[in-house]
């Protein structure tokens, strides 16, 4: 079963991600419900994965995460960086899809 989190993505796109992120949750020892919040900025270019992050984590409770994915290789640095300088707790990883490699980002907020 997929989150409704993902309720607007294509069925493939939902099982894939579904599973990546309860994968990942289960490897940070975090409860199912952690994750409120997706943002999809597969395809946007820097600094926009950075800044739809802040404004998504703005409708996110303290102590729930927002799970963002983005294809711009600097999203990366970005969004750790940013996580390290405001408290937020970060998990990524990558994964490939159709020849494309996706950055995933779980931002717990304090």
């Amino acid at each position: 079963m997929t989150s409704p989190i993902f309720d607007f993505l294509d069925t493939p796109d939902q099982t894939e991600l579904s599973a990546q992120l309860t994968d990942q949750l289960h490897q940070a020892t975090l409860p199912l419900d952690t994750v409120t919040a997706f943002f999809d900025a597969r395809n946007l270019p820097c600094p926009m994965p950075l800044l739809k992050a802040k404004l998504s984590l703005r409708s996110v409770a303290d102590g729930k995460a927002l799970y963002l994915i983005a294809t711009d290789k600097n999203s990366q640095h970005d969004l750790v960086a940013f996580c390290q300088k405001n408290g937020y707790t970060v998990h990524a990883w990558q994964s490939e899809q159709a020849n494309t490699i996706i950055y995933h980002f779980i931002i717990i907020k304090p």
